[in-house]
């Protein structure tokens, strides 16, 4: 007798076919749901919220084309929406401290000693993240209005009374 064990008759070298036959099954079955028509769809439409209504920033005073006094303290306000950070800018350059607009919506800054000249001012506001611009405001700094020193008017000299004011005598100049 032979001490070597045999394999059995049924059993051939390679894949087992019982533990093969689940994937490939696995894998026709979502092939065939990929190419079945699914239900439709239905669409739902998603409306995004609408975005907060922002007030635009605007600089009330002073007036475009506006002339005010050179070396006069100048008081800048205007309007933007409540909370946000308010900015005062004098051409380009940043001009003051920003101020947080109040629950009115109103801001102020004061400016004082602008030269003579014109000037730009524009407001920017940081509301929610977005910077909100004003319009420009050009107005003239006029030069403070120096009065000439008054001379004394030359004095008159005093009229002469006549010497002889008697209605008798004749006048000098007359003829005889």
């Amino acid at each position: 007798m032979e001490l070597t064990q045999r394999r059995p008759a049924y059993w051939t070298p390679g894949y087992d076919t019982a533990h093969l036959v689940v994937p490939v099954l696995l894998v026709l079955l979502a092939a065939l749901l990929a190419f079945l028509p699914a239900k439709p769809v239905r669409r739902t439409r998603v409306v995004p919220p609408a975005p907060p209504v922002i007030r635009p920033t605007t600089i009330l005073s002073p007036l475009a084309g506006s002339a005010l006094g050179s070396g006069q303290t100048l008081v800048v306000d205007g309007l933007a929406h409540p909370g946000g950070v308010v900015r005062l800018y004098w051409y380009t350059q940043p001009i003051g401290e920003p101020t947080v607009v109040a629950a009115d919506g109103r801001w102020q800054f004061t400016l004082a000693n602008l030269p003579p000249g014109t000037h730009t001012l524009r407001a920017g506001a940081l509301v929610a993240g977005r910077s909100i611009w004003s319009s420009e405001v050009v107005f003239t700094a006029t030069a403070p209005a120096t009065r000439p020193v008054a001379k004394p008017a030359p004095k008159k000299p005093a009229a002469k009374a006549p010497a002889n004011t008697s209605k008798s005598r004749k006048p000098a100049n007359s003829r005889p």
